[in-house]
């Protein structure tokens, strides 16, 4: 694991994973795979496209993100405006069109190194940058994207942050699992009704106990995932899954603006979709495990603190403090009931409370 992620991440006693230099903004270490699976399976289940709301509503998510990473001052210093709008103007000599270029250059580079480092894929610069070509920084190549739909919307979040004008994106399939993400402004395909605020996530303390690494202070075990430099990737080295790092807020907010734009009934529609995509995917192993084994589970991903367990042979309730991604972990644990009490489907209720608790109960048919 990188020192980056060992050194910049709290796995904390409460089921929550922060970044170290900023308590209050939450992480998760999540299985990947679920989140375009996610949304492919809402979109068989309602009938119509999701994907350019889905990569609007990330968009505006990195907006926010790049923003506070990269001041108006160090913004300013590659001055984006200045290549981008007067570009040709005689006045601008070639050695600042050069300089302003290698500022804008090293931004790109930092912002690929950090998806990198978190699994997001092997993200390269374009050969725009060799073949003095314009506006190379609107054009990246990744291969093993971690979500195709969220690498687009970072990349279009990204460049408008920088431009400061609308951007459209496009992204095609050029060889096998390797994309093309192309930037150019425009008007966004959609406009999203606005929310009112930024997701924002209770904590209560909590007990959770991690052997951790005497070097870093990572749990042993959320260090198990091998990171591969080369792919950009985090892979499970017991169940062969792969995993990536990122900010629940996100996708909790991608999730929110879909029930906004397409219905209340949403939120159900979710919850079925990552339960047949989690009971097909994760179905070859055994889990039938303890309490002690989930609650580990949850707390080493920085999905919460799983404080109450109790079931029978019909029905399984527990109880998540400090909980996020609620709608995925709902479907989650629809699946893994199915798939410990051998049945083919089950029902499901659950609420989410205001200090964060997430009460769950699956009854089996």
């Amino acid at each position: 694991m990188p020192l980056l992620v060992s050194r910049g991440l709290d796995w904390n006693e409460n089921g929550s994973m922060t970044l170290a230099m900023s308590p209050m903004e939450r992480m998760v270490f999540f299985e990947s795979d679920t989140i375009d699976n996610l949304f492919r399976g809402v979109e068989k289940l309602i009938g119509i496209p999701i994907g350019h709301l889905v990569i609007e509503s990330r968009a505006r998510e990195t907006k926010r993100y790049i923003e506070r990473t990269f001041p108006p001052k160090m913004r300013n210093a590659a001055a984006f405006k200045y290549m981008t709008g007067h570009a040709l103007d005689p006045s601008i000599t070639r050695e600042e069109r050069e300089t302003h270029l290698a500022a804008i250059k090293n931004i790109t580079q930092i912002i690929i190194n950090i998806s990198r480092i978190y699994g997001y894929g092997d993200q390269r610069l374009s050969n725009l940058w060799e073949t003095d070509g314009d506006y190379p920084w609107r054009t990246q190549v990744i291969r093993n994207p971690y979500s195709v739909l969220f690498i687009a919307a970072d990349n279009i979040g990204s460049v408008e942050v920088f431009e400061e004008t609308d951007m459209r994106v496009e992204y095609e399939a050029i060889e096998e699992d390797t994309y093309k993400i192309e930037v150019r402004p425009g008007t966004h395909l959609v406009a999203l009704k606005e929310r009112l605020k930024r997701k924002r996530y209770s904590f209560k303390p909590g007990d959770i106990s991690y052997d951790r690494c005497p070097q870093c202070g990572a749990p042993a075990e959320a260090a198990s995932p091998r990171w591969s430099r080369e792919d950009g990737t985090y892979t499970d080295p017991v169940t062969g899954r792969r995993m990536a790092i990122f900010g629940p807020s996100s996708m909790d907010s991608v999730l929110s603006d879909l029930e906004l734009e397409l219905g209340e009934s949403i939120p159900e529609t979710i919850i079925e979709a990552q339960r047949q995509y989690v009971k097909e995917a994760w179905g070859g192993e055994r889990w039938n495990r303890a309490a002690s084994d989930f609650r580990k589970m949850l707390a080493l991903r920085g999905l919460g603190n799983l404080v109450e367990f109790e079931g029978d042979r019909n029905h399984l309730t527990q109880r998540i403090q400090n909980a996020c991604l609620h709608l995925p972990v709902i479907g989650m644990t629809q699946a893994l009931v199915e798939l410990a009490y051998s049945v083919e489907s089950s029902t499901h209720e659950w609420e989410l409370a205001d200090d964060g608790d997430l009460n769950i109960t699956i009854i089996v048919r």
